[in-house]
């Protein structure tokens, strides 16, 4: 049986089903339901098994539901959608999915280390130094001839460098450099910012793109942020380099877009803010990462936030 319903509003449908059925896999109305969409329309339940094929790609979601694939047509029969379903949910978790399997197909072809969310890693490198990579985190290295270069292609590391003056130690993220000898630095990379904080000696920071330098000795305890073209150092206490490996996320007057941005990495699905206002405010704290969702509402719940959840994919945050 063929069916005239819009390709985008088919697909809409299918990740409605696939969010409900992963939050009451045993409801046997919401699953009979279920059955009768997929057999009133072969494109239906071929919309569904591909929903669920690429969030299985993005590393979320067991195949839970194969044995619910119809495996012929019969007749139609009518649905009724649940009252009150909102329309954005649907398209929040369609957009969910296109975020996030293209980068994460891209980061696989690239990466000769990565971390899933929630991981944490150590990599010990040819020479010695060591790489301490953080949740959701991919680097790919290069130590051919006279150099040793690693490649942050998400997320952030924390490297301690073994000293070899013949041949320097560099990071790249995105376009910006760091040149190192022998130190312990954390480089963490973000949509549109790079940061460093050193622990201890110091690092060269360059721009190469713009052939710009930002920092010819950041040193023990300063902390350079880097936006738009923008440089921004402060001081920090150098044990708090890197507090992530403690399991802490410390936030020093910053927006809660920001901090929510860097909590998502934690939490095993989507986190979607939907109050612009709300992450325009700015918090200072100490966040307990092994413990994300209740961070995130520890974060919101001063500025009158709530955070909801939809199964354990996708956590909306804002306002009643």
């Amino acid at each position: 049986m063929t069916s005239a319903a819009p390709t985008s509003s088919r697909r809409e449908q299918a990740l409605d089903w696939l969010l409900r059925l992963q939050q009451s896999p045993d409801d046997p109305q919401l699953r009979g339901a279920f059955e009768q969409w997929c057999a009133s329309d072969t494109a239906n339940a071929q919309a569904y098994q591909k929903a669920e094929r690429v969030w299985q790609l993005t590393g979320q979601l067991a195949p839970t539901t194969t044995e619910l694939w119809p495996k012929a047509e019969v007749l139609p029969l009518p649905i009724k959608r649940r009252p009150g379903r909102r329309w954005w949910l649907g398209a929040a978790v369609a957009a969910c999915l296109l975020v996030a399997v293209a980068p994460s197909l891209s980061l696989r072809l690239q990466a000769d280390y990565r971390t899933a969310q929630g991981e944490t890693r150590d990599i010990t490198l040819a020479d010695g130094s060591v790489v301490q990579m953080d949740s959701d985190t991919a680097i790919a290295v290069d130590y051919s001839g006279d150099h040793r270069d690693v490649k942050l292609l998400a997320g952030q590391a924390f490297f301690e460098v073994m000293p070899d003056k013949a041949k320097p130690f560099h990071v790249r993220a995105d376009d910006v450099k760091v040149t190192v000898t022998g130190t312990a630095f954390n480089v963490e990379l973000r949509p549109g910012r790079v940061g460093v904080d050193v622990q201890h000696g110091s690092v060269r920071v360059e721009d190469t793109a713009a052939a710009q330098l930002l920092a010819n000795a950041l040193t023990a305890g300063q902390r350079l942020r880097y936006a738009d073209g923008q440089v921004q150092l402060r001081a920090f206490v150098p044990s708090q380099a890197a507090a992530w490996r403690q399991g802490q996320l410390i936030a020093d007057d910053q927006t809660v877009a920001e901090v929510v941005q860097a909590l998502a990495r934690y939490v095993p699905g989507e986190v979607l803010l939907r109050d612009d206002a709300l992450g325009a405010k700015r918090v200072t704290g100490v966040y307990d990462l092994r413990k994300p969702e209740a961070a995130l509402r520890a974060v919101v719940r001063p500025h009158g936030g709530q955070v909801r959840s939809y199964g354990p994919w996708l956590l909306v945050l804002d306002k009643p």
